[in-house]
């Protein structure tokens, strides 16, 4: 197998930073990435740095593409744009975050990039505070990469260099003057390519990081500082918190009313300011706007359970692909603020509209929160097999032309529920035909049909899933016939699965989980057709995961009853557990092949 070749490498790396004794921030960085491939182009023909132009002002001192034959091309001040930094604005979100974006002519493979930086932060994010990391992605290729960092001595500043080469530099001129420097140099001569669905490279990758918080318990305490009295009561949130509650007698009732009240009427959109990132807008001005970030639902929905006697702490946590929290405190690892409600010993994230009370979105499953009221790090509940899963019951006849009509109750729970419930409001406006023409496509049927549920944004309602459908004809009757049961609309969970390839060579952690899924088939046959052989039963049995199938006949009826667990316990799975994976989905394949002989 030829080697890995990453679109892009970084061939120098030289990162310099000083903070002064009243915390503002000197940064230099320069850097040298080369183009490997045609891919790395797109990647290197622009390199864009955001800031948040309320604290930090960033100036480019030079940049120029260099040419294989050595010869450069200077990037212009025209070159040179400073944009606003709205993400994706699908996802509204707006702010003082700013991007200067160099943009590099004439670039090609075997092209170098070379840019020199300069930032000053002026006020920190969190006052009297320092954090500042970088991470060395596995995925591509560092010839010399160096952080040098120094410090006033008069701050107490914690630094890490995990898998990088250096230290504390000892000099007594510098140490003199005040000064307390480091340098940490690293080099990988090699890279790996991507992993599907591999946990973020941040919980494992080589790092270097510098934090003035002692502990999480202290950068909890620096967020909920000035997150706390924006969560403040006022006469008006008492009044809508009372008028929500209504005739709620418990008070998990009440919590439950003013969760579905937020999730369902605050629309998520961040309008940052300043220190907006970090720093939430009142809950007052929330409930009047009708908007706002996960920091603002997690504030509104604080007052709104305050203002009914029930107290709750926003979380800090990271929704993405991090599962572990960094050794050194860092407030860059979270990108999230959900709610916890200690009495109920409950976890809440109002972002998710999708969501019934109970269930968390699954970016926010397994991973450990920050508590901001009490500096504690909790772990969200792990999904498992009794809370996801999903029971599906499909019953068909089979006519003598070919031709099978059915109809199938798919009722799902926990993670599953909150896909499909996601799923079906997107579909709401979309011809039914065309829904149906789809879903019946996946596995090359095709047909007319009509599916039934409740409102997705009902989350009082049971999440179940009807489906009524005429498939035009599967098999060539009359005649000797060798016949796989179609899907129909059901959900096809476990072809699904079968579909899932193992990693049996993977480097990296990836995430994984518990669920359990249930599947019952009955077909009526043709009174012309007679069974001449049977799918034999399957089981299978390992360290984490079952798998059990029967096969039930009677003159005319077949019944198929299949049950699979996967119970892992955790969220984050290795090498071991691919290999698992790949001895279940063999015999999983396998048994999907079995087939009725008709004549």
């Amino acid at each position: 197998m030829a080697e890995y070749v990453a679109p892009i490498s970084t061939e120098k790396s030289l990162v310099e930073i000083h903070v002064n004794k009243d915390w503002t921030v000197r940064q230099r960085m320069e850097v040298v990435n080369k183009v490997e491939t045609e891919q790395g182009i797109a990647l290197l023909g622009e390199q864009k740095i955001t800031y948040n132009s309320a604290h930090e002002r960033v100036r480019v001192i030079k940049a120029y593409t260099i040419h294989p034959d050595g010869t450069k091309d200077v990037v212009t001040p025209d070159r040179i744009r400073t944009q606003d930094d709205q993400d994706d604005t699908s996802n509204g979100v707006y702010s003082e975050s700013k991007v200067k974006v160099m943009i590099f002519p004439n670039v090609r493979v075997g092209s170098k990039t070379y840019y020199l930086v300069e930032s000053f932060e002026h006020t920190p994010d969190f006052p009297k505070n320092f954090t500042w990391s970088e991470y060395f992605s596995p995925h591509r290729k560092y010839g010399q990469a160096e952080v040098r960092f120094s410090h006033a001595s008069s701050l107490d500043i914690k630094v890490n260099g995990r898998g990088m080469i250096g230290g504390r530099v000892d000099d007594p001129v510098n140490t003199k003057s005040g000064v307390t420097r480091y340098v940490f140099r690293y080099d990988q001569s090699s890279a790996d390519p991507a992993e599907p669905n591999m946990v973020s490279y941040i919980d494992y990758a080589p790092q270097f990081s510098a934090s003035s918080f002692k502990n999480y318990a202290d950068v909890a305490k620096a967020y909920h500082d000035r997150a706390r009295p924006k969560a403040s009561t006022t006469p008006e949130l008492v009044a809508h918190a009372r008028k929500v509650v209504g005739d709620a007698g418990t008070e998990r009732e009440k919590v439950k009313r003013l969760y579905e009240w937020v999730s369902r009427n605050i629309r998520y959109l961040g309008v940052f300011a300043g220190s907006g990132g970090y720093v939430p807008h009142s809950a007052r001005s929330i409930l009047r706007a009708r908007y706002g970030d996960c920091k603002d639902h997690a504030t509104l929905l604080e007052a709104l359970l305050r203002a009914v006697g029930i107290e709750s702490s926003q979380v800090l946590i990271n929704s993405d692909k991090s599962y572990k929290l960094p050794e050194v405190p860092s407030t860059a690892v979270f990108d999230h603020v959900i709610t916890y409600v200690p009495s109920l010993d409950l976890f809440l994230d109002s972002t998710s509209r999708f969501t019934p009370m109970g269930l968390l979105p699954e970016g926010d499953v397994g991973k450990p929160g920050l508590i901001t009221a009490t500096g504690q790090v909790l772990t969200t509940p792990l999904d498992d097999v009794e809370k996801d899963k999903t029971i599906t019951s499909t019953k068909m006849t089979l006519h003598p032309d070919g031709r099978v009509t059915g109809t199938s109750r798919v009722e799902q729970f926990g993670y599953f529920q909150l896909l499909s419930r996601a799923k079906i409001y997107r579909n709401q406006n979309k011809p039914q035909e065309e829904v149906v023409g789809n879903m019946l496509a996946r596995f090359n049927e095709s047909g007319t049909g009509r599916i039934q549920h409740a409102d997705p944004l009902d989350l009082d309602a049971a999440w179940v899933v009807n489906s009524e459908y005429s498939l035009d004809p599967v098999a060539n009757l009359p005649g000797v016939v060798a016949l796989t049961l179609p899907i129909g609309l059901a959900q096809g969970r476990f072809q699904t699965l079968a579909s899932v390839k193992a990693q049996t060579n993977s480097k990296f952690p990836h995430i994984c989980g518990s669920s359990s899924h249930k599947e019952m088939i009955e077909m009526n046959l043709p009174d012309e057709s007679r069974i001449t052989r049977v799918p034999t039963d399957v089981s299978f049995k390992s360290q984490t995961l079952s798998y059990h199938v029967s096969y039930q006949t009677s003159a005319k009826t077949v019944k198929v009853t299949r049950i699979f667990e996967a119970n892992r316990g955790r969220s984050v799975c290795g090498r071991e557990d691919d290999l698992e994976w790949d001895q279940f989905t063999k015999v999983l394949q396998r048994d999907l092949r079995q087939q009725y002989f008709l004549e």
